[in-house]
């Protein structure tokens, strides 16, 4: 089976990667003990129910095959995939919700296999856009910053109940 290779790097401080990294602790604390709790640093980004906010975000119980890591000389959070199997669909909307004010930014995939077929996602506040055409990242970035002069509005709730009810 072909594994994935995730390529993302985000410029934050120490605080802003925490967040990251608590939620992936989090998620991986749920695949031990379905009755583990988000810490309390959540809160603040996922509101009054951060567990449900983010077990439905994630797709639980499907595992999030993504690990960060920090370095606090250079600034930069790296994102990479574990296991070549990252849940590609919450990864995402987990940025709209830990990054409102680092959007747009843009990350690619590529099969492990074939590194020449890289694909694009675009990350901003009121679209998600995927291209295979490294050469368009830029251009739709610097577009959408340009639009970004409206005031910004984040409504991500949940459309859809979780798959069991005792989350």
């Amino acid at each position: 089976m072909s594994s994935i290779t995730l390529t993302f790097e985000l410029a934050c401080t120490r605080e802003e990667a925490a967040r990251f990294a608590a939620v992936e602790l989090f998620l991986a604390e749920v695949a031990e003990n379905a009755e583990a709790e988000p810490p309390a640093e959540l809160d603040a980004v996922f509101g009054a129910r951060p567990r449900k906010t983010i077990l439905g975000l994630a797709g639980h119980p499907q595992p999030l095959g993504i690990t960060c890591r920090y370095d606090s000389e250079g600034g930069v959070m790296t994102l990479a995939a574990s296991d070549g199997k990252p849940n590609l669909a919450a990864l995402p909307v987990l940025l709209l919700w830990l990054y409102p004010d680092k959007l747009p930014i843009a990350y690619s995939v590529h099969v492990t296999e074939r590194p020449e077929l890289a694909v694009w996602t675009i990350v901003g506040l009121n679209r998600i856009e995927i291209t295979q055409h490294e050469e368009e990242v830029a251009t739709r970035l610097e577009a959408l910053r340009a639009g970004s002069d409206a005031p910004r509005r984040l409504d991500l709730l949940l459309t859809k109940p979780l798959p069991r009810s005792d989350y």
